[in-house]
């Protein structure tokens, strides 16, 4: 693998503010791959990791919650207190360190990050009610029964208004709140509500409150959980050419 050891880790939380930061979860045991360093697992030459840094490319700060790794770009790291406390307090280690309108939160085990984000940013920009509330709805609206998308989910994008954040529904009709663009103020308030700093919290509990739309996505959504999940991807991922090496051989 090639790339720069980054260790870029703040001293204090020192928000950093930009059009649009970022929080990649690159922590978690993987038990479901031998304990593996998932994002540090390559798909089509790159590692898992450096595909959702690609994937959020452009935005200010990119914060990656996890052990630091070599990455081909320079990144803020941090971690999760305590470490292994799941991913809604990586979300919260994240959150203190960025003070943006909006963040995309991404999980580092998608093998087509790029294009999750891409149809991610399709979407108008987020934004509160007209009224000045911060656009929470009375009741969840986005999650269905085992956390599928409910039944207006892939229609009801508002136009970005009155909405706290939009995510990728997977093909198997299934939220992926890990691959979303969130009000940060929302998102925040959120984490702020639950005990122990959101360890071993469920994202379910994060976000039953927040008015989240869905884009049913396909496999673009598709993450790698298993052995058999990253032979999938490898093999529809091609390879980059050699260095020096023709894309196709001519005659």
């Amino acid at each position: 693998m090639t790339g720069t050891p980054t260790t870029e880790t703040p001293d204090a939380a020192t928000p950093a503010s930009g059009p649009t930061a970022a929080i990649i979860l690159a922590g978690g045991r993987a038990s479901r791959l031998d304990g593996t360093a998932k994002p540090l697992l390559e798909v089509g030459g790159r590692t898992l990791l450096d595909r959702a840094i690609a994937a959020v490319d452009g935005c200010d700060p990119i914060v990656v919650v996890g052990p630091p790794a070599p990455t081909r770009v320079r990144v803020v790291w941090t971690r999760e207190t305590p470490e292994f406390g799941g991913p809604v307090a990586g979300i919260a280690a994240g959150l203190a360190l960025v003070d943006t309108a909006d963040i995309v939160l991404l999980a580092a085990d998608l093998p087509n990050a790029e294009g999750a984000v891409a149809l991610l940013h399709r979407h108008p920009p987020l934004s509160a009610d007209a009224d000045g509330k911060d656009g929470k709805a009375d009741a969840p609206r986005t999650t269905g029964k085992d956390g599928k998308g409910g039944e207006d989910d892939a229609d009801s994008t508002d136009g970005g208004h009155g909405i706290d954040g939009v995510c990728l529904i997977d093909a198997s009709g299934r939220m992926q709140w890990l691959v979303g663009r969130y009000r940060t103020d929302a998102l925040r308030s959120a984490a702020a509500a639950l005990p122990d700093g959101g360890r071993d919290a469920s994202l379910r509990s994060l976000l039953a409150r927040l008015r989240i739309s869905a884009i049913p996505a396909g496999d673009l959504a598709t993450d790698v959980d298993t052995w058999d999940d990253l032979e999938r991807a490898r093999a529809a991922a091609p390879m980059p050419p050699r260095d020096g090496a023709p894309d196709e051989e001519t005659t």
